[in-house]
């Protein structure tokens, strides 16, 4: 079956809140990223965002794919906050333990699939994201609808 239309959402700061265990470095432009490793167990206590319910009727649409696109590196607490919490997608790209790819390729080289596949061929695609970096190198190297979602997060 040929899919209308394709969601991608980014998780932190655009359909989750995961702020009691983010924080940036002294000089408020990087992720603390021992931080947020050292508190990933506490991921189940992470919350809905707004637009977290449009993901949700994404994901009920049959004629609408759903992608999680995530720079996490997932853990037992992220699968079950995703399956208890938020709903399970069609499909999770994250980071790998140990990885340290950028974001935006990250999110490029789990997506390319996708654009070979017959079933995508014809599908409207968005992209929610709030690191603007990200949002912009997806994208243009996709040319797809892109929507910026501003949050504290997006470092």
């Amino acid at each position: 079956m040929a899919l209308k239309r394709v969601s991608v959402y980014d998780m932190d700061g655009t359909i989750v809140c995961s702020l009691h265990r983010y924080r940036t470095m002294p000089c408020g432009t990087k992720i603390d990223l021992q931080y947020w490793l050292d508190n990933q167990h506490r991921a189940y206590d992470d919350s809905l965002l707004p637009l977290a319910k449009q993901y949700q009727d994404d994901i009920a649409d049959p004629e609408c794919y759903v992608i999680i696109a995530t720079a996490r590196v997932m853990g037992d607490a992220d699968i079950a906050f995703i399956r208890d919490k938020l709903g399970m997608p069609n499909h999770i790209i994250s980071r790998k333990d140990g990885d340290s790819i950028s974001g935006g390729l990250l999110k490029i080289n789990g997506l390319t699939k996708f654009f070979n596949l017959r079933n995508f061929a014809n599908a409207t695609w968005v992209f929610y994201e709030d690191n603007a970096s990200y949002l912009k190198a997806v994208c243009d190297h996709f040319r797809i609808h892109g929507v910026y979602i501003p949050s504290r997060q997006g470092h």
